[in-house]
């Protein structure tokens, strides 16, 4: 390996594009040494995740091939770590040093101290539902930076400190969490796929689905035509049902569930690559009884969402109402999504229902004539 000799300004240039783009890696700086090496007290090198080795550590070969390898474990684990690299390394070998053979014909002995510097961690939750909000609140006591999707978030009751985004499009939310963030979708059926569109694009390591089954295919279906994508890509890129089993059923409970796995899926992940965790089928079926314990309208129309029960009557609807074409469900054309197909405009109950709609448009327009003629 050849050494970057690079000057203290063109390290601290380098440090700054490394955190600019949030890219993790380690800082290693020679602590101790003994000729012959040609290392000097304070030399320090940067070692990217990928093993590059910029900076002066001293010439020896073997020594910046072992700093690189340490350097790369302790950004994997986020742990820093003192080495020593001498001819007989029992006779540096002490509580808190990692020794290692010199097998460079050079010799001489060096200390080098590790530090890794990895970009905070971020977590992106979306969704309004009680349990998207508890969540929040939740990893508002880890060392977390948190963003919440949920287009009337404005008022939510959560920590001050959370970044709100009311905004729905993928490439805003993917610009305000930057890249590779934790995601956590709890929207109960209204906008699940926007949120894994935006966590795909992020290029997140771990993408959790609070769903029932037949709701999370149904996503990975419409997320797949979004994307246009192959539906087992997409299913590969999501943890459905997500949370660790802890036999949850209320919403904090569930938010709890979530909230271990993500913890889980950090320390083991880096920041780098998904992690399939513990998920338990238990916390995502009882997701839309957490949300919608209630009997009022709202709640109904949020259940519609969630995959479950029947499609609401549509006989009773006025002038100033319109029908979902994907759920059946009366709708307010002044609130509704809404989406213009072949010079007619369609209105949704929720942006779930106008994600399906608008991937495969036909085959709701054809339900819905045959659900019309039937009933004539």
């Amino acid at each position: 390996m050849t050494p970057d000799t690079a000057s203290d300004a063109d390290l601290a240039a380098r440090e700054r594009a490394l955190q600019a783009r949030e890219e993790p890696y380690a800082q290693a700086t020679v602590v101790r040494r003994e000729p012959p090496v040609s290392a000097t007290v304070g030399d320090r090198a940067l070692v990217t995740a990928d093993g590059e080795l910029h900076g002066w550590i001293g010439g020896v070969s073997c020594a910046q091939s072992r700093v690189a390898d340490e350097a790369q474990s302790a950004i994997a684990d986020g742990e820093p770590r003192l080495i020593g690299i001498a001819p007989d390394p029992d006779a540096i070998d002490r509580p808190g040093l990692e020794a290692f053979p010199m097998q460079c014909h050079s010799q001489g002995t060096l200390e080098v101290f590790i530090d890794p510097v990895r970009p905070a961690t971020r977590l992106l939750v979306v969704g309004g539902s009680p349990i998207a909000h508890s969540l929040v609140r939740l990893a508002s006591e880890l060392d977390v930076e948190v963003v919440l999707v949920d287009p009337d978030g404005a008022d939510a009751d959560i920590p001050t400190e959370t970044t709100v985004l009311t905004t729905l499009e993928s490439d805003e939310i993917v610009e305000a969490v930057g890249s590779g963030p934790l995601v956590a979708i709890a929207s109960m059926g209204e906008y699940d796929a926007r949120g894994v569109v935006a966590g795909i694009r992020a290029g997140a390591p771990y993408i959790g689905l609070v769903a029932s089954e037949t709701r999370a295919a149904e996503t990975v279906d419409h997320v797949a035509g979004l994307l246009e994508e192959a539906p087992d890509t997409v299913r590969d890129a999501v943890t459905s049902p997500a949370g660790i089993d802890i036999s949850a059923s209320s919403a904090p409970e569930i938010a709890t569930s979530l909230l271990a796995e993500l913890v889980e899926v950090r320390a083991t992940t880096s920041g780098v690559a998904a992690s399939s965790g513990l998920a338990t089928h238990t916390a995502a079926s009882n997701a839309c009884d957490a949300d919608t314990a209630d009997t009022s309208e709202s709640a109904t129309e949020t259940a519609s969402c969630c995959g479950g029960g029947e499609r609401p009557s549509t006989t009773e609807a006025s002038d100033e109402s319109a029908v979902d074409p994907v759920c059946g469900m009366t709708v307010d054309p002044d609130e509704a999504p809404q989406i213009t197909h072949q010079k007619t405009t369609y209105y949704f109950c929720c942006h779930g229902c106008a994600d399906a709609f608008r991937t495969e448009p036909d085959e709701y327009l054809e339900e819905s004539t045959t659900e019309t003629m039937n009933s004539v």
